[in-house]
């Protein structure tokens, strides 16, 4: 990295511990996971944590759970799938029921919550990869039947909220995957998905300092090829996937940056989209931003 000394908003080193702090705990359990017969146990160490660090930022209007998502549209008879952490509206929701076990926490204990309340669903993986960039995408597609708009004069409301949004987040991107374009593209979504707003890496495995990746969705009138990205980048760097073409015929894809304040960037995201503030060209806090030789933007381009 640069030996450009680091300067930024007040506290902006202590609200990086968060992450650092996610990082080291994953870190021991995937070597303690390394002498089972399935390496598993640093996944969902992945998922508690990260659910521990949100719950720990957003403001108490929200909560955070695992669990499932309920719609009183449904009947008895449809699956209801299980999401690593889902954000919502805890003033007004109601948990439906909690599903635990002996073993299990509070905080790690799963809870049904009505599908109008839920503001946002992330799914977490340990490593980017093509296989789990794939496999997010996948599961977040079970969504799909919930992402409808009804009538905001609707009594009985069985969709979730016009302001939903999803996210993935993969806590490294490994060195034998930094070429893998395919992993990038996996998360472009079509059509199917309009509420997937991308999501982040925390790290670079060998990396030092406090860079993270940040996956943004890009819509473009220009269709985007495979060979311009194997020219100009590897995903340790400023990387662009292969686009697909929209039914409005513009072409969506996804780049991925990273920069020492993308950590930070990426949590005042989620709530400003949660509150109603978000403005894709304005970073949506300067708390806990750093930079080294650059500026943030805090005007409209």
């Amino acid at each position: 990295m640069s030996n450009v000394p680091m300067t930024g908003v007040q506290g902006w080193h202590q609200f990086l511990t968060g992450r650092s702090r996610m990082l080291a705990e994953y870190d021991i359990a995937r070597n303690q996971s390394k002498a089972h017969e399935v390496e598993t146990h640093h996944g969902r160490v992945a998922e508690a944590v990260f659910r521990k660090w949100l719950t720990s930022f957003l403001p108490k209007r929200y909560d955070v759970c695992a669990g499932y998502i309920i719609s009183q549209g449904a009947t008895s008879e449809e699956r209801v799938p299980h999401f690593d952490v889902i954000i919502y509206d805890a003033l007004n929701a109601p948990v439906l029921w909690v599903e635990d076990h002996p073993d299990a926490t509070v905080a790690g204990a799963s809870r049904a919550i009505p599908a109008e309340y839920v503001k946002c669903v992330v799914e977490v993986k340990s490593a980017f990869s093509s296989t789990t960039s794939t496999q997010v995408l996948e599961h977040l597609r079970d969504l799909e039947p919930l992402v409808q708009v009804e009538s905001p004069n609707e009594r009985y409301r069985k969709f979730l909220p016009p302001n939903f949004f999803c996210l993935a987040v993969f806590f490294e991107l490994r060195e034998t995957e930094q070429n893998s374009v395919a992993a990038l593209d996996n998360l472009v979504p079509g059509d199917d998905m309009p509420r997937f707003a991308g999501g982040m890496i925390l790290r670079r495995q060998g990396a030092s300092g406090e860079a993270s990746g940040r996956i943004m969705r890009i819509v473009q009138q220009e269709e985007r090829s495979t060979s311009l990205v194997k020219d100009t980048s590897t995903l340790f760097g400023t990387a662009f996937s292969n686009t697909k073409r929209l039914a409005t015929g513009q072409h969506q894809g996804a780049l991925l940056n990273w920069t020492v304040w993308d950590f930070s960037r990426f949590a005042w995201d989620i709530l400003a989209i949660m509150n109603g503030t978000y403005d894709p060209h304005l970073m949506s806090s300067l708390h806990g931003l750093v930079w080294r030789d650059q500026r943030v933007r805090t005007t409209k381009p």
